[in-house]
């Protein structure tokens, strides 16, 4: 076997090795917790689940080896409610995980750092301009 072979089967081997595991993390499984059940009650926890990854292999020379390679992922969960299933029917119970006083502090955060970075981006033009580079030599374009 060339080492050729041996780079590819290991590559082969590792992408089998994720995609078993998306299967496994794939479903209704992620954004449906164990059902508890009380009396005549069953109570279903529900959550939000976003999931990303990405990989690549690439080719290139360093010090006459070639090579390449990288690979990650996130997974986020938070709970958005529950389902509540009683003798007098079913409903769906959202949890506010993000009160009104968080989300107005989040948004003049927001707001704050737009502005501060509008209010350093204007002054390091002015004194861009007071040194005398001004229009396409100001975006770094020459003329």
């Amino acid at each position: 076997m060339s080492a050729k072979d041996g780079k590819r089967r290991g590559k082969d081997g590792r992408l089998r090795a994720v995609t078993r595991l998306a299967e496994r993390l794939g479903g209704a499984r992620l954004c449906y917790g164990e059902p508890i059940r009380e009396g005549g009650r069953t109570i279903v926890p529900v959550a939000r689940v976003r999931a990303a990854g990405g990989g690549g292999w690439g080719s290139g020379v360093e010090e006459g080896r070639t090579g390449g390679g990288g690979g990650g992922g996130s997974l986020d969960a938070r709970p958005v409610g529950f389902i509540e299933i009683a003798p007098e029917g079913v409903r769906f119970e959202p949890i506010e995980t993000v009160g009104p006083l968080e989300r107005a502090l989040k948004v003049a955060g927001a707001a704050a750092l737009a502005l501060a970075t509008t209010a350093a981006g204007l002054r390091a033009a002015r004194g861009a301009l007071r040194a005398g580079r001004t229009g396409r030599r100001l975006l770094g374009r020459g003329g």
